[in-house]
């Protein structure tokens, strides 16, 4: 816990590990801690401030999270920011008064006016854009209090000596446009120093890992590598000060994009060198058809593929005789599962909360792909690592969406795939592009082909960009890129309509399963 400044209070937001990746990128390091263990914390630290997460709560909720009870709410010890329910709950428990007035409410994008004064807005505009989501609103500030900025209704409030502060938008995601000068504001306020950088969080990472294996020297550890940027960049970290010890494999599942075999393999040369011995491919596509065949529902989707991934990885820690599995598993992959804090389950990732038998490591479990990107530039690897669009683990088996998948279709959404991202690269607009999602859905329609009638799939094109994927906005494609793409896609036989998703996350997230 050496040199942490900062202390944010997870109540359980999807935004919270948001907060910490922000505060990294600005160069100060923060931890974070649920309530209950911010008590214990705050017993023998001290830091420069102390930030309230947002949440899934109503303070008045019946057992709502509270404030730690050993948080000086005067401000006094440190300088101290409730974002959206920590505002919230600062107000309620300071005395004021929240409510729920239809016309409050706030979902997305939203305009506020600041206090172009205070310090907490130095050098930003009067009127900015910023990204909200809250139902409840701070109707009543408390007694020593005022209002530093306004939308709908309050939308940031401050104490007579400027140190306890309120935000009722999320400064943190990217969509709030001026959201990480507010931060840096509050950092120099509270005079926090820079104390964060690429390489430190590199040689912590090789550090903790020898730290959780030295005491098995004998014992191999076995990495999932899928030749993405994070198990890529890992296998960098890790291939220095585990050599031989560290079996990288990866699995072949029949749902992944065209070329994508021959890509690992590139992949695992640049993380691995002239090493690459250590990496084992392993055909298992035939087994994960037939089980994840037997249903359309995404979360069972998702279990069945846990389930051959799963059996697939203890043959190897048998036969590798590994004491260890390590993965590449980030920051938002643990928040949407469920496994941050108290954040509530969007969706269940293949490779988070599986009850091995052998020790379970994630070096990346605070990192975002934003900072997972920057290490793997530090490293050195090429940009075909770097910037490389993510690709969920299940695959196209998430792009087979409302009826049984099977080899044909998947064949099918891996042409398509392919398709769009080849006209993608070849109007350069791929590196605009976060995420590129290409998926058959279940519904037939009917279709004219050469004057005679088809009934045939449906595909669409969903792209997005964002910085963290916890937010993100649709891709608006220009026309003529859309009549190439349908054009395009519809040559083939069995396609007759496309559709262009541009959601924004949320109310959506980036796969459709």
């Amino acid at each position: 816990m050496n040199g942490i400044q900062i202390l944010i209070v997870d109540y359980g937001s999807q935004y919270t590990l948001i907060i910490g990746r922000t505060l990294r990128e600005l160069g100060v390091r923060s931890v974070i801690l649920p309530p209950k263990k911010a008590d214990i914390w705050l017993l023998n630290n001290k830091p420069k401030a102390v930030i309230l997460s947002g949440s899934n709560w109503s303070v008045y909720g019946e057992g709502a999270p509270t404030l730690p009870s050993k948080l000086d709410v005067t401000g006094k010890k440190y300088l101290i920011l409730g974002i959206c329910y920590g505002m919230q709950l600062l107000a309620y428990k300071l005395g004021g008064i929240i409510e729920q007035p239809h016309a409050h409410r706030e979902y997305g994008p939203a305009e506020v006016e600041l206090d172009e004064k205070h310090p907490l807005f130095k050098n930003i505009p009067a009127k900015t854009e910023v990204w909200a989501s809250h139902g409840d609103t701070v109707t009543t500030l408390p007694k020593g209090f005022t209002t530093i900025a306004i939308s709908k209704g309050i939308a940031a409030m401050a104490n007579k000596k400027n140190r306890v502060l309120g935000i009722q938008f999320h400064p943190e995601v990217a969509h709030t446009k001026e959201g990480k000068k507010i931060l840096q504001n509050f950092l120099n306020i509270s005079g926090c120093k820079k104390n964060w950088d690429p390489m430190n969080l590199i040689h912590q990472i090789q550090e903790e890992v020898l730290g959780n294996v030295s005491g098995e020297k004998d014992k191999k550890l076995i990495l999932g590598f899928s030749g993405g940027v994070d198990s890529t960049t890992l296998s960098a970290i890790l291939v220095p000060v585990l050599k031989e010890r560290l079996i990288c494999v990866a699995i072949d599942t029949g749902g992944v994009r065209a070329g994508e075999m021959e890509e690992i393999k590139a992949n695992a040369l640049s993380a691995l060198g002239a090493g690459i011995k250590n990496l084992i491919i392993i055909n298992a596509a035939e087994k994960f058809i037939k089980n994840i065949g037997t249903t359309i529902d995404g979360e069972e989707k998702r279990a069945k593929f846990r389930e051959i991934y799963k059996k697939i990885f203890e043959e190897q820690i048998k036969k590798n005789k590994a004491g260890f599995i390590v993965q590449g598993t980030l920051a938002t992959d643990l928040i949407e599962s469920g496994h941050a804090g108290k954040s509530v389950m969007i969706k269940t990732h293949h490779n988070v909360g599986l009850d091995w038998k052998i020790n379970d490591l994630h070096p990346f479990r605070n990192l975002f792909k934003y900072e997972v990107r920057e290490l793997a530039k530090t490293l050195k690897l090429p940009p075909a690592v770097y910037e490389r669009n993510p690709f969920p683990g299940p695959g196209l088996y998430l792009r087979v969406v409302g009826t049984p998948v099977s080899k044909e279709k998947l064949d099918l959404v891996r042409e398509a795939d392919k398709t769009v991202t080849d006209i993608l690269k070849k109007h350069n607009m791929d590196k605009n592009i976060s995420q590129l999602i290409v998926a058959l859905l279940g519904i037939n329609s009917v279709g004219v082909k050469g004057d005679e009638r088809v009934y045939g799939h449906s595909i669409a094109v969903r792209a997005v960009q964002t910085s963290d994927f916890m937010t993100a906005k649709g891709y608006y494609f220009p026309h003529i890129v859309v009549e190439e793409i349908t054009s395009a896609l519809t040559k083939h036989k069995n396609i007759v309509r496309v559709f262009f998703d541009m959601t924004p996350k949320p109310p959506a997230t980036t796969e459709f399963e």
